[in-house]
């Protein structure tokens, strides 16, 4: 009966190498598709992988990346707080969930989210930037306006910082409602690659055999 029940746990709980690494070139597919801007494959791909193993929290954040850029906020969201849920120490994840919580508007949990993701990295200026622009949004000009100052001392070239604090200085009140066609462009996503956290690319096979230093995927 124990041995019956150590088979079942293994074979239940656990994936077979060959899937370990179907799934390690279904990420790299999907990263390529979300890097080439065919965001709905990119998410086909990602759902595949939670599907797969649902504890693999770059998969998740992948995922709600392609569904941000469809602007499928609320689903962005959702799949953030998954990825949070497995690994809440990385920056980015915050950085993202925060900007699917303006575009639905809720400048509070922005707020929150910005704060933990400035815990983990205190020298992003967009973290520090967006999270003013979420206390201008939210009603809160003052505490605003003391990011602002905080923020153009440290970058004394950051124009949308600037331009921020002479609109709240002119007595400007923030515009709602933020419609899904609303670009906002002065806001920054830190976008994919550009944290060490991320899986590094499978080299090409070409590659791996002239240059036996290149880097591998981890998978976690």
């Amino acid at each position: 009966m124990l041995r019956w029940l150590v088979f079942f746990l293994l074979t239940t709980f656990t994936l077979p190498s060959s899937a370990q690494y179907n799934i390690k070139r279904l990420m790299e597919e999907g990263r390529r598709s979300l890097d080439a801007g065919f965001y709905v494959t990119s998410l086909q791909i990602f759902d595949r992988i939670v599907a797969l193993k649902p504890n693999l929290y770059e998969a998740w954040y992948l995922m709600a990346l392609s569904k941000y850029h469809l602007e499928d906020y609320k689903g962005a969201n959702s799949d953030c707080q998954s990825a949070l849920a497995l690994q809440p120490y990385i920056a980015d994840i915050f950085d993202l969930y925060a900007m699917t919580c303006i575009r639905e508007e809720k400048f509070d949990s922005a707020i929150v989210a910005y704060t933990k993701a400035l815990d983990i990295n205190q020298d992003n200026r967009e973290y520090w930037f967006n999270r003013a622009y979420c206390f201008y949004m939210n009603n809160n000009s003052k505490e605003a306006l003391l990011q602002l100052d905080y923020i153009n001392k440290r970058w004394n070239d950051f124009d949308a910082a600037i331009n921020l604090e002479k609109e709240i200085k002119l007595g400007r009140k923030p515009q709602r409602k933020i419609t899904p066609n609303v670009k906002l462009d002065f806001l920054k996503l830190n976008m994919l690659n550009k944290g060490s956290w991320l899986m590094q690319r499978i080299p090409d096979k070409e590659k791996q055999e002239t240059n036996k230093k290149e880097l591998k995927v981890k998978l976690y």
